[in-house]
């Protein structure tokens, strides 16, 4: 159980050590509730801080229950067999999927972030931060957008001189994730830092004391403030 998300931010960073200062790494934050670890994360490492802004797609009568995400670049994520355990037919997901694109456009103008190709310009690492992850479609689709914007991605000064484009790894950090979610995004990432993984996973905030809604006004107040 953690305190709130700046407890579970610094609690993460300490896992995150050898990363400290290293200009070869950027983190990602999952808005809304990802920009808060992530912010304390990259105060802590000395790190910069962006986003990777992705809009979740919750079932018929249970919003929070995320059957699939979607990210810039025509990026749709559909948790196949959940949508039809809860009833999301393709009529319903069509019609959400419509909706969370304009909700996505409207947010990436809210944060000022185009697209992440250059954020992640000369970068090796990308450390992508989320506040809990529980049927991981959110996760997917940022993980997807990233590696399609790192295929478009600058080459780096190394890299160039080299005559190739620099790999990018990407490591997951999240203070809790479902045990069967860990085991399918496994093989999605490079690496996986997570401080509690339960068998059992109703919501992400049973697992804080403190859990409060966070808005884009204070989103875009973290991820402008310094390091």
């Amino acid at each position: 159980m953690f305190q709130n998300r700046e407890e579970a931010g610094a609690l993460l960073a300490n896992k995150l050590e050898k990363y400290k200062d290293n200009p070869n790494v950027i983190i990602l934050a999952v808005p809304r509730g990802g920009a808060v670890v992530g912010r304390r994360i990259a105060d802590i490492l000395g790190l910069p801080l962006s986003l990777a802004v992705v809009r979740k797609i919750g079932a018929p009568y249970n919003p929070e229950l995320a059957v699939g995400a979607i990210a810039p670049g025509g990026i749709e994520v559909i948790d196949g067999e959940l949508a039809a355990r809860v009833g999301a037919d393709r009529e319903y997901l069509d019609k959400e999927i419509e909706i969370k694109r304009k909700e996505l456009e409207e947010r990436l103008k809210k944060y000022q972030i185009s697209n992440i190709k250059y954020q992640i310009r000369n970068k090796e690492i990308v450390i992508l931060v989320d506040d809990g992850i529980a049927t991981g479609a959110t996760t997917l689709a940022a993980v997807r957008y990233i590696k399609g914007s790192q295929k478009s991605k600058v080459p780096s000064a190394r890299a160039q001189g080299e005559g190739k484009s620099q790999k990018l790894r990407i490591i997951l950090a999240v203070p809790v994730v479902a045990r069967d979610t860990f085991d399918r995004l496994k093989s999605e990432v490079e690496g996986i830092m997570a401080l509690e993984i339960p068998e059992f996973f109703g919501a992400v905030g049973q697992f804080y004391l403190e859990f409060s809604q966070i808005d884009d006004k204070e989103v875009s107040k973290l991820l402008a403030s310094s390091n």
